[in-house]
């Protein structure tokens, strides 16, 4: 920065500081997604739902996903690390699934649900789940088992524990069959997408 000596030195003072103040504004109100797709997930071993791989018979697109039953509720989990510039507050998910079978009904609900707990350095890694998540239910379109679903968006899940940049977070995924759920056949999960919300400046080097 040139120095004005015909400026007061508060408006020299201000002018230094616009490039910062313009990258902290340019991050505040920004939100970055990540995609959490079957093959990232692990089912649980007590009641865990059963992974699949499905061909669609025309154009042989392949599909990797987590059938969940429609009268016991199955759970798989996700373990990793969210990015650097995570402000440390709630997320919010959306479901991408099908029904896994013709027999459906259109019009039928689906619940599912997601919980999440941060494991920081020398916590318990066994750790408990201090509420269940937030629950959001979708329609069975006219498609049934040939068409995506995508969920509208989660109230907002918050993380239980004390969530710390780089530390483990666990989520634990359910179909809600407890509900409103009214579909007895198996859903098919494909992936969740996570979206939370950037902190303000730039994520430092590790030391």
């Amino acid at each position: 920065m040139t120095w004005n000596a015909g400026k007061p030195a508060l408006a020299n003072a201000i002018s230094a500081d616009i490039p910062d103040i313009e990258e902290n504004f340019d991050v505040l109100g920004k939100y970055n997604t990540i995609w959490i797709g079957a093959g990232a997930m692990t089912p649980n071993s007590t009641n865990g739902a059963e992974a699949g791989v499905n061909e669609y018979a025309t154009n042989d697109v392949m599909v990797d996903y987590f059938a969940f039953d429609g009268t016991t509720e199955e759970n798989v989990a996700v373990t990793f690390v969210m990015p650097g510039n995570w402000d440390l507050g709630t997320i919010l998910a959306k479901f991408y699934w099908a029904p896994g079978s013709s027999a459906c009904t259109a019009g039928d609900t689906v619940e599912w649900q997601i919980g999440g707990i941060s494991i920081s350095d020398g916590d318990a890694l066994d750790n408990a789940f201090t509420d269940t998540g937030e629950v959001i239910s979708d329609t069975v379109m006219g498609g049934k088992n040939t068409d995506l679903h995508v969920t509208a968006k989660t109230p907002a899940v918050t993380i239980n524990g004390t969530p710390v940049v780089e530390h483990i977070i666990n989520l634990k995924i359910s179909r809600n069959v407890s509900g409103t759920d009214d579909m007895t056949e198996d859903a098919w999960l494909f992936g969740v997408v996570i979206q939370y919300a950037a902190s303000v400046g730039i994520e430092s080097a590790w030391s």
